[in-house]
């Protein structure tokens, strides 16, 4: 990785990489009908609303964890029981390096990104990677088309 690059990645800022439009569901909904929101959406966690404000987060791991594997009613049950709270929660010109280490600190693989106007959007662990591994590559095809161009140059003294 170059210079740049490594310069590029530390100035990087939650709000380049976050998702902007995270699925949310109210806090009365069932975990049934939380896990059909959620394998609908095909996301992994959902923001959970209760009037209008945001009050929690609810994982895969959550409906795994805290409602499947302790027997609890899948219909009865509902999200605001099982769901994760309070939020940790970061700002959109946090450096992702920053959002990174308070991920770790926390223990936590996603974080809202809330901003003066409210919410602003959710970054995950798999932002993050995926962001560095587009850069990785990108960087990995300029050098193998570097060292292929310097191979097929003549060098004239």
């Amino acid at each position: 990785m170059s210079e740049d690059d490594e310069e590029g990645i530390v100035n990087l800022r939650v709000k380049d990489v976050m998702a902007k439009e995270p699925v949310m569901v109210e806090s009365e909904r069932t975990v049934k009908e939380t896990a059909i929101v959620m394998d609908r959406s095909g996301h992994g966690c959902l923001l959970v609303t209760s009037g209008g404000r945001i009050v929690g987060i609810i994982t895969e791991r959550d409906l795994v964890r805290r409602a499947l594997a302790k027997g609890g009613n899948m219909i009865r049950t509902k999200i605001k029981n099982i769901m994760s709270s309070p939020l940790i929660v970061v700002e959109p010109d946090t450096s992702v390096e920053d959002a990174a280490k308070v991920m770790a600190k926390h223990r936590v693989r996603r974080l809202p990104v809330v901003g003066p106007g409210g919410l602003a959007g959710l970054i995950t662990v798999s932002d993050i990677a995926r962001y560095l591994a587009e850069r990785s590559e990108n960087s990995l095809s300029l050098f193998k088309a570097m060292a292929r161009s310097s191979s097929r140059s003549k060098i004239y003294a």
